[in-house]
Protein backbone atom coordinates (compact mmCIF):
# COMPACT_ATOMS: atom_id res chain seq x y z
CA UNK A 1 0.00 0.00 0.00
CA UNK A 2 0.79 3.95 -0.02
CA UNK A 3 1.05 6.74 3.24
CA UNK A 4 0.60 9.11 1.65
CA UNK A 5 2.13 12.41 2.51
CA UNK A 6 0.15 15.60 3.26
CA UNK A 7 -3.18 14.37 1.57
CA UNK A 8 -4.93 17.33 2.30
CA UNK A 9 -2.57 19.60 0.47
CA UNK A 10 -3.77 17.50 -3.02
CA UNK A 11 -6.38 17.74 -4.93
CA UNK A 12 -9.76 14.77 -3.72
CA UNK A 13 -10.26 14.17 -7.77
CA UNK A 14 -6.36 12.94 -7.51
CA UNK A 15 -6.58 10.13 -4.68
CA UNK A 16 -10.26 8.84 -6.10
CA UNK A 17 -7.97 8.29 -9.21
CA UNK A 18 -5.60 6.78 -7.74
CA UNK A 19 -7.86 4.41 -5.73
CA UNK A 20 -9.74 3.67 -8.55
CA UNK A 21 -6.38 2.23 -10.53
CA UNK A 22 -5.28 0.39 -7.52
CA UNK A 23 -8.15 -1.14 -6.10
CA UNK A 24 -8.65 -2.49 -9.68
CA UNK A 25 -5.21 -4.33 -9.77
CA UNK A 26 -5.75 -5.45 -5.82
CA UNK A 27 -8.57 -4.30 -3.80
CA UNK A 28 -6.56 -5.50 -1.02
CA UNK A 29 -4.01 -2.46 -1.49
CA UNK A 30 -4.43 -0.05 1.04
CA UNK A 31 -4.09 3.52 1.39
CA UNK A 32 -3.57 5.53 4.57
CA UNK A 33 -3.55 9.17 4.34
CA UNK A 34 -1.78 11.80 6.73
CA UNK A 35 -4.23 14.30 7.06
CA UNK A 36 -4.29 16.77 10.33
CA UNK A 37 -6.72 16.99 11.74
CA UNK A 38 -8.37 13.91 9.56
CA UNK A 39 -10.99 14.88 7.75
CA UNK A 40 -14.32 12.33 7.63
CA UNK A 41 -14.55 12.92 3.95
CA UNK A 42 -11.37 11.75 2.90
CA UNK A 43 -12.50 7.81 3.68
CA UNK A 44 -15.51 7.16 1.00
CA UNK A 45 -13.59 6.87 -1.93
CA UNK A 46 -10.47 7.90 -0.97
CA UNK A 47 -8.24 6.18 1.88
CA UNK A 48 -8.67 3.23 4.32
CA UNK A 49 -6.95 3.90 6.97
CA UNK A 50 -6.19 7.98 8.48
CA UNK A 51 -3.45 8.96 10.56
CA UNK A 52 -4.80 9.49 14.26
CA UNK A 53 -3.23 12.67 14.64
CA UNK A 54 -6.29 13.61 17.22
CA UNK A 55 -5.55 10.34 19.46
CA UNK A 56 -1.58 10.93 19.36
CA UNK A 57 -2.10 14.83 20.70
CA UNK A 58 -4.49 14.18 23.51
CA UNK A 59 -1.73 11.40 24.46
CA UNK A 60 0.95 13.73 24.89
CA UNK A 61 -1.28 15.68 27.08
CA UNK A 62 -2.06 13.08 29.12
CA UNK A 63 1.72 12.25 29.54
CA UNK A 64 2.38 15.82 30.29
CA UNK A 65 -0.25 16.30 33.05
CA UNK A 66 -2.11 18.99 30.85
CA UNK A 67 -5.16 16.50 30.48
CA UNK A 68 -6.91 13.97 32.56
CA UNK A 69 -6.29 10.11 31.12
CA UNK A 70 -9.84 9.89 30.69
CA UNK A 71 -9.53 12.00 27.51
CA UNK A 72 -8.51 9.15 25.55
CA UNK A 73 -11.67 8.10 25.45
CA UNK A 74 -12.99 10.77 24.26
CA UNK A 75 -10.57 11.36 21.74
CA UNK A 76 -11.67 7.96 20.04
CA UNK A 77 -15.38 8.57 20.65
CA UNK A 78 -15.07 11.91 18.53
CA UNK A 79 -14.29 9.88 15.06
CA UNK A 80 -17.83 8.97 15.21
CA UNK A 81 -18.97 12.28 16.07
CA UNK A 82 -17.42 14.06 13.50
CA UNK A 83 -18.68 11.29 10.97
CA UNK A 84 -16.55 8.78 10.19
CA UNK A 85 -18.46 5.62 9.58
CA UNK A 86 -17.73 2.80 11.88
CA UNK A 87 -15.47 0.54 9.50
CA UNK A 88 -12.97 3.18 9.34
CA UNK A 89 -9.29 2.66 10.38
CA UNK A 90 -7.01 4.68 12.31
CA UNK A 91 -3.30 4.22 12.61
CA UNK A 92 -2.33 4.56 16.53
CA UNK A 93 1.00 6.10 17.42
CA UNK A 94 2.83 7.95 19.59
CA UNK A 95 6.32 8.82 17.74
CA UNK A 96 7.39 9.44 14.38
CA UNK A 97 10.16 10.94 12.80
CA UNK A 98 8.63 14.38 13.14
CA UNK A 99 8.37 14.87 17.09
CA UNK A 100 10.15 13.95 20.05
CA UNK A 101 10.53 11.00 21.23
CA UNK A 102 7.43 10.31 23.92
CA UNK A 103 9.61 8.95 26.71
CA UNK A 104 12.10 11.96 25.96
CA UNK A 105 9.10 14.44 26.75
CA UNK A 106 6.71 12.70 28.87
CA UNK A 107 9.10 10.27 31.16
CA UNK A 108 9.39 6.36 30.91
CA UNK A 109 6.08 5.28 32.76
CA UNK A 110 3.96 7.58 30.78
CA UNK A 111 4.96 6.29 27.87
CA UNK A 112 4.54 2.45 28.92
CA UNK A 113 0.80 3.14 29.41
CA UNK A 114 0.32 5.44 25.70
CA UNK A 115 2.15 2.85 24.56
CA UNK A 116 -0.05 0.44 25.41
CA UNK A 117 -2.75 2.73 24.79
CA UNK A 118 -2.24 2.42 20.96
CA UNK A 119 -2.54 -1.63 21.46
CA UNK A 120 -5.57 -1.48 23.70
CA UNK A 121 -7.51 0.83 21.80
CA UNK A 122 -9.64 0.14 18.48
CA UNK A 123 -7.29 1.29 15.95
CA UNK A 124 -4.37 -0.08 13.92
CA UNK A 125 -1.18 0.12 16.31
CA UNK A 126 1.87 1.75 15.02
CA UNK A 127 5.28 1.18 16.54
CA UNK A 128 7.37 4.04 14.86
CA UNK A 129 11.59 1.92 14.56
CA UNK A 130 13.39 1.94 17.65
CA UNK A 131 10.11 2.52 20.31
CA UNK A 132 10.56 -0.92 20.90
CA UNK A 133 13.69 -0.92 22.36
CA UNK A 134 13.53 2.40 24.50
CA UNK A 135 15.19 4.77 21.88
CA UNK A 136 15.72 8.11 22.71
CA UNK A 137 16.40 9.98 19.19
CA UNK A 138 13.88 10.04 17.21
CA UNK A 139 16.45 10.41 13.65
CA UNK A 140 19.46 8.87 15.21
CA UNK A 141 20.55 5.18 13.52
CA UNK A 142 18.52 2.81 15.91
CA UNK A 143 20.85 1.85 18.41
CA UNK A 144 20.93 -1.70 18.82
CA UNK A 145 23.60 -2.31 21.50
CA UNK A 146 22.08 0.29 23.73
CA UNK A 147 18.22 -1.72 23.67
CA UNK A 148 16.78 -1.53 26.90
CA UNK A 149 15.27 -5.09 27.05
CA UNK A 150 12.56 -3.67 29.66
CA UNK A 151 10.95 -1.95 27.12
CA UNK A 152 11.55 -4.91 23.93
CA UNK A 153 10.01 -7.40 26.51
CA UNK A 154 6.90 -5.02 26.93
CA UNK A 155 6.17 -4.28 23.45
CA UNK A 156 6.08 -7.83 22.51
CA UNK A 157 4.04 -8.86 25.53
CA UNK A 158 1.65 -5.93 24.25
CA UNK A 159 1.10 -7.38 20.26
CA UNK A 160 0.76 -10.87 21.42
CA UNK A 161 -1.89 -9.68 23.56
CA UNK A 162 -3.56 -7.87 20.50
CA UNK A 163 -2.75 -10.82 18.17
CA UNK A 164 -4.44 -13.37 20.88
CA UNK A 165 -7.54 -11.14 21.60
CA UNK A 166 -9.79 -10.37 18.82
CA UNK A 167 -11.89 -8.32 21.51
CA UNK A 168 -8.45 -5.45 21.00
CA UNK A 169 -8.72 -5.21 17.36
CA UNK A 170 -9.99 -2.27 15.17
CA UNK A 171 -13.54 -4.15 15.03
CA UNK A 172 -14.18 -4.77 18.84
CA UNK A 173 -16.55 -2.77 20.75
CA UNK A 174 -15.12 0.50 23.00
CA UNK A 175 -16.97 1.33 26.24
CA UNK A 176 -17.23 3.01 29.66
CA UNK A 177 -17.16 1.83 32.63
CA UNK A 178 -17.42 3.10 35.64
CA UNK A 179 -14.27 3.07 37.88
CA UNK A 180 -12.49 4.35 41.12
CA UNK A 181 -8.81 4.92 41.74
CA UNK A 182 -7.95 4.04 45.11
CA UNK A 183 -6.90 7.16 47.86
CA UNK A 184 -5.89 4.42 51.03
CA UNK A 185 -3.46 1.70 51.64
CA UNK A 186 -4.11 -1.45 50.65
CA UNK A 187 -4.06 -4.23 53.07
CA UNK A 188 -1.89 -6.26 50.33
CA UNK A 189 0.25 -3.63 48.36
CA UNK A 190 0.69 0.31 48.83
CA UNK A 191 -0.81 2.68 46.63
CA UNK A 192 2.07 4.75 46.36
CA UNK A 193 6.11 3.83 46.34
CA UNK A 194 9.07 5.65 46.54
CA UNK A 195 7.43 8.89 46.95
CA UNK A 196 5.20 8.72 44.01
CA UNK A 197 1.27 9.06 44.15
CA UNK A 198 -1.61 7.82 42.07
CA UNK A 199 -3.88 10.75 40.80
CA UNK A 200 -7.04 9.61 39.62
CA UNK A 201 -6.44 11.87 36.57
CA UNK A 202 -3.46 9.45 35.95
CA UNK A 203 -5.75 6.26 35.10
CA UNK A 204 -8.23 5.30 32.81
CA UNK A 205 -10.60 1.83 32.05
CA UNK A 206 -12.63 1.20 29.52
CA UNK A 207 -14.14 -2.13 28.02
CA UNK A 208 -13.56 -3.69 24.74
CA UNK A 209 -16.14 -6.45 23.53
CA UNK A 210 -15.77 -8.47 20.29
CA UNK A 211 -18.27 -11.71 19.51
CA UNK A 212 -18.13 -13.35 23.24
CA UNK A 213 -15.07 -11.90 24.27
CA UNK A 214 -15.12 -8.92 26.65
CA UNK A 215 -11.65 -7.17 28.34
CA UNK A 216 -11.64 -4.19 30.66
CA UNK A 217 -8.32 -2.16 30.45
CA UNK A 218 -6.88 -0.07 32.97
CA UNK A 219 -4.14 2.38 31.86
CA UNK A 220 -1.87 3.91 34.72
CA UNK A 221 0.33 7.06 33.38
CA UNK A 222 1.73 7.55 36.33
CA UNK A 223 5.07 6.31 37.54
CA UNK A 224 3.43 4.57 40.97
CA UNK A 225 1.30 1.42 41.04
CA UNK A 226 -2.21 2.04 41.02
CA UNK A 227 -5.50 0.31 42.79
CA UNK A 228 -8.30 0.50 40.95
CA UNK A 229 -11.88 -0.69 41.25
CA UNK A 230 -13.97 -1.26 38.17
CA UNK A 231 -17.23 -1.97 38.26
CA UNK A 232 -17.69 -5.16 36.16
CA UNK A 233 -17.15 -7.91 36.95
CA UNK A 234 -13.63 -9.57 36.16
CA UNK A 235 -11.49 -11.90 36.06
CA UNK A 236 -7.95 -12.26 38.71
CA UNK A 237 -4.99 -12.28 35.85
CA UNK A 238 -3.66 -9.39 33.57
CA UNK A 239 -3.36 -11.66 30.34
CA UNK A 240 -0.34 -8.97 29.34
CA UNK A 241 2.00 -10.45 31.93
CA UNK A 242 -0.06 -13.55 32.83
CA UNK A 243 0.54 -12.48 36.48
CA UNK A 244 -3.08 -12.22 39.12
CA UNK A 245 -3.27 -8.55 39.38
CA UNK A 246 -6.48 -8.42 42.00
CA UNK A 247 -6.02 -7.01 45.31
CA UNK A 248 -8.10 -6.33 48.24
CA UNK A 249 -8.59 -3.03 50.16
CA UNK A 250 -9.59 -2.75 54.09
CA UNK A 251 -12.99 -2.63 53.07
CA UNK A 252 -12.31 -5.95 51.36
CA UNK A 253 -13.17 -4.01 48.25
CA UNK A 254 -10.93 -5.73 45.01
CA UNK A 255 -9.16 -4.11 43.07
CA UNK A 256 -6.98 -4.31 39.47
CA UNK A 257 -3.06 -3.51 40.55
CA UNK A 258 -1.73 -1.72 37.66
CA UNK A 259 1.90 -0.42 36.99
CA UNK A 260 1.40 0.78 33.20
CA UNK A 261 -1.33 -1.59 31.49
CA UNK A 262 -3.83 -4.50 32.48
CA UNK A 263 -5.82 -6.23 30.25
CA UNK A 264 -8.23 -8.66 32.37
CA UNK A 265 -10.98 -11.14 31.15
CA UNK A 266 -14.70 -9.71 31.85
CA UNK A 267 -16.72 -12.52 33.58
CA UNK A 268 -20.30 -13.43 31.62
CA UNK A 269 -23.07 -12.83 34.23
CA UNK A 270 -25.98 -15.44 34.57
Amino acid sequence: GFRCDMAWAVPDSFWRELRDRVKDIDREFLLMDETIPYIPGFHEGMFDVHFDATLYFQLRQVGRGAAPAESVIDAVEQRAEIGFPDHAGFLQYIENHDETRYRVECGDSAAAAAGAATVTLPGVPMVYAGQEIGQRGRRDAIAWDHARDDVRDRYERLLRTHAEHPALGPEGDLDRVGYHVASGDLTERPIQADGEEVHPDDVVAFRRERGTEALVVVLNFAPAEAAVAVEVDHGTTNVVTGEACVVTDGDGTERIAVEDVAVVPIEAGP
